[in-house]
């Protein structure tokens, strides 16, 4: 297993692309050099919602509730953006002796194809063990609440959807299943 534990002077995420064909990455920088992972606009979302709520239920106070999402340039994207790899799983943890907060990150499982029938549990052993990566993030309170922001506003600036069926539109329309069953460009 691969590991590597950091504390990061820039933890980001953000886009290269235009809107329907951007790829999303999460990046950390500081004195060890600069990890890229790639990552589901989605993921961005649901990790900026989850550090969100582990920021309040750490100090219910925080201000992050009350602070607006702005994209912030100092988070920008370090070019050129080669990822280290997919992130699969996502983990979050507060370690109260240090006041940090804590981001895993790891790619997905790989199944091996070249199983044809599974192992019973004795000869079972771990996919892929030795290949396994896990990225271990230490991040400070007032890091965690600008990439929130910085996380919310960025994956809020994609296409818009749909009124009728919720689907994102392209800036010439889009194909509308709700539009009467007859897909007609809206």
């Amino acid at each position: 297993m691969s590991e590597l534990e950091v504390t990061p002077e820039i933890f980001t995420a953000d886009y290269v692309g235009s809107p329907g064909e951007r790829a999303f990455y999460v990046q950390v920088r500081g004195s060890f050099g600069t990890h890229s992972y790639e990552i589901e606009k989605q993921q961005v979302r649901a990790l900026a919602d989850k550090l969100r709520e582990l920021l309040v239920m750490v100090d219910s106070g925080d201000t992050v509730l009350e602070a607006e999402a702005a994209r912030d340039p100092a988070l920008a994207l370090e070019s050129p953006v080669e990822p280290d790899w997919r992130v699969g799983t996502i983990g979050l943890a507060y370690d109260e002796d240090t006041d940090t907060i804590m981001v895993l990150l790891q790619p997905p499982d790989v199944e091996d194809p070249s199983l044809d029938e599974p192992a019973t549990p004795l000869e079972q052993e771990p996919v892929g063990s030795e290949e396994t990566e896990l990225h271990r993030l230490h991040l400070r309170r007032d890091q965690v609440r600008a990439f929130v922001l910085h996380a919310t506003s960025i994956v809020s600036e994609g296409r818009p959807t749909c009124q009728l069926c919720g689907l994102p539109m392209d800036p010439g329309g889009h194909v509308c299943p709700a539009n009467n069953g007859h897909r007609k460009p809206t």
